[in-house]
Formats: C-alpha cells, sequence, structure tokens
C-alpha cells in the first residue's frame, strides 16, 4: 500500500557538490532533517550512511587506520557525493541510474521492512557508486595502491552493525526475536550485503580504472542493470520467504520519523 507521506522532497535549490566530508555530513544532515518534517523513508538509508561517514572521518582524523588519509577524504567525498547527487536529481526529476531509481521508487511504499529500504540503499551506494568513485579517485596503476584501504573500511563497518542489529530491534521487533532464535543470522545478512557489495565494486573499479572516463558510460550502464536486477530481488525475494517478511512487517513501527530517530543513534 503506498502512503502519500513518503514523497520525493524537493530542496528549494539543488546544494553545490560537497568538497569536504564535513560539507557531506552537512548534506546529509539536511535530507535527515527534512525526512522528519515529512516524513520521509529517505531517512532510513541517509541515517545509516551519515552515522558511516562520520566514522569514516574519525579514522581519519586519528590518522592510525588508513595509509593515505588524504586520498581516503577524496574518496568519501566523491563517493558520498553520487548518493547526493542522486537524491537531487530524484527529488527534481532529473536522470538518475536504474538502481538508485528503484531504491527511491520504493520509499512510498510501505510493503518493504526497514531492513530492506537499508538493503536497497547499499545495494545502488556500494554495488554501483563505490567501484566508480575508487576508479575516480585513483585512476590506472593508482588503484592497486588503493586496495588496502579500500578494504580497511569493512572493519569500520562490521563495527556498526551490532549496533544497528540493536536499534533495528528496537523499531522491528519480530526480526529481534529472530535474532535471539539466530544470534548470527542479521550479523550474517549485513556483513554478506556489505562484503559482496564491496568486492563487486571493486571489480568495477578495476574495469574502470584502466580506461579513460569519456568510455565509461557502456560498462556502468551495464553494471547498473545488474545492481537494479539485484535490487528487484531485495524487494521480492519470492514467495517461500513472503510469509516470514509480513509476520515481521505487521508488528513494526510505521512511524517513519520515529524510525529515523532511533536508526541514526
Amino acid at each position: 500500500m503506498a502512503l502519500n507521506l513518503a514523497v520525493p522532497l524537493v530542496p528549494s535549490a539543488p546544494p553545490a557538490p560537497p568538497t569536504t566530508i564535513d560539507g557531506v555530513i552537512a548534506q546529509a544532515n539536511d535530507i535527515i532533517d527534512q525526512s522528519l518534517r515529512t516524513p520521509n523513508r529517505i531517512g532510513y538509508f541517509t541515517a545509516l550512511y551519515e552515522r558511516v561517514t562520520v566514522n569514516v572521518r574519525r579514522a581519519i582524523i586519528a590518522g592510525n587506520v588508513f595509509q593515505d588519509n588524504e586520498r581516503m577524504g577524496k574518496l568519501d567525498v566523491v563517493f558520498a557525493s553520487r548518493f547526493l547527487a542522486a537524491w537531487n536529481a530524484y527529488s527534481s526529476g532529473g536522470p538518475l541510474t536504474k538502481s538508485w531509481k528503484l531504491a527511491f521508487d520504493s520509499l512510498p511504499d510501505d510493503s518493504p521492512l526497514i531492513l530492506q529500504q537499508l538493503l536497497l540503499g547499499m545495494n545502488a551506494h556500494i554495488n554501483l557508486d563505490l567501484g566508480i568513485a575508487a576508479a575516480t579517485v585513483a585512476p590506472g596503476h593508482e588503484l592497486a595502491s588503493l586496495k588496502e584501504d579500500f578494504n580497511r573500511i569493512n572493519t569500520l563497518l562490521s563495527r556498526l552493525v551490532s549496533v544497528i542489529e540493536v536499534e533495528l530491534g528496537e523499531v522491528s521487533p519480530r526480526l529481534k526475536r529472530l535474532e535471539a532464535i539466530s544470534p548470527d543470522g542479521e550479523d550474517k545478512i549485513f556483513n554478506f550485503a556489505m562484503d559482496a557489495a564491496r568486492e563487486g565494486a571493486w571489480l568495477l573499479a578495476e574495469l574502470l580504472a584502466p580506461l579513460p572516463q569519456e568510455q565509461w558510460a557502456p560498462m556502468i550502464a551495464a553494471h547498473d542493470q545488474v545492481v537494479a536486477d539485484l535490487g528487484k530481488l531485495i524487494l521480492q525475494p519470492g514467495a517461500l520467504v513472503e510469509g516470514l517478511l509480513a509476520w515481521i512487517r505487521e508488528a513494526e513501527s510505521k512511524d517513519i520519523a520515529y524510525n529515523v530517530q532511533v536508526i541514526g543513534g
């Protein structure tokens, strides 16, 4: 069933692309604030993403996580800018990738679980955007030197998984009951989704990095179609699990603003 509450949020004027991580966080918080006022489910993924970005920023400031902090800062900004640009394009009726369009088109629908909404955002952003961002900041032979730092982000992401699980349990109590039955189940879902997505992102980066950017479009379009098809499976995983999803959905919080606040910590 569609709800009119979760319509695209149209900014008075599209913000300029951020040039710093602080700018990324500020624009993400603007989207979160709008999602609380409207309310809008875009706040789910954005709240999660803002937390990840803050953790990356802290790691860069600490200076003891990544080999090249300056490049990781640039990667974070280029990566985040693709999500922010996609949302601004969607809000204003502009063109965007199929994978992001699928994720955004699902926002007015109250059928997907909060977990599915988060996975749709992760699918579009990590499976597609991350590989493009990596090839952008480390073109050609530079890409190989990025791999170790690229992989180290997995550690930062995995630290958030247990926190997210607790908070999802607050807004989705039957998901929490499943976790009590299988404590590692939800953890495996998130970690598998993130790890598999990042592996795919690196493969895309390896395809793009040796080529001039003007030759990227066909490869990006083909990969985008694959990612969009995966997104469709996230939305409609099949009849075998639909009963379980319906059971979880029945008890899940329908208060979008509250859910955004919980996910945002």
